[in-house]
């Protein structure tokens, strides 16, 4: 992990919960947030990935023409974590619970989201009520 501490892991937590539940609210797969994350390995250095991520989220919502919202939410997130000396690691950390929050409501019905308030645990009041 970058010596920075960019984020506090609830902070991780309430973020990924966030793009996580905005990926499937714009109707988005696995597979293009697993392709977000290779995205962090198209060049060798460690900060200057997080750049080439934030294109390619862009870059996905343009071709898809779904996930823009999505796509705001990483670059929000991932411009502030470079903001602050966050690197592929960093990165890697919040894309990976993404994938895990995403791949836990994949199949679940969301009940109306206020996404300006979703956080970590509105997302576990969501899955215990399953």
């Amino acid at each position: 992990m970058s010596n920075n501490n960019v984020f506090s892991n609830i902070e991780f937590l309430d973020r990924a919960s966030k793009i996580a539940v905005q990926a499937k609210l714009d109707g988005l797969t696995k597979s293009q947030i697993e392709n977000l994350i290779a995205s962090l390995y198209m060049t060798e250095d460690e900060k200057e990935c997080l750049l080439f991520t934030l294109l390619f989220a862009h870059r996905q919502a343009a071709r898809l023409e779904r996930g823009y919202n999505f796509a705001k939410l990483i670059n929000q997130t991932i411009s502030e974590m470079y903001s602050k000396g966050g690197n592929r690691e960093d990165a890697s950390k919040l894309l990976g619970l993404v994938k895990w929050i995403f791949e836990s409501i994949e199949k679940v019905r969301l009940p109306y989201i206020d996404m300006k308030n979703m956080n970590f645990s509105k997302l576990i009041a969501i899955l215990q009520g399953i």
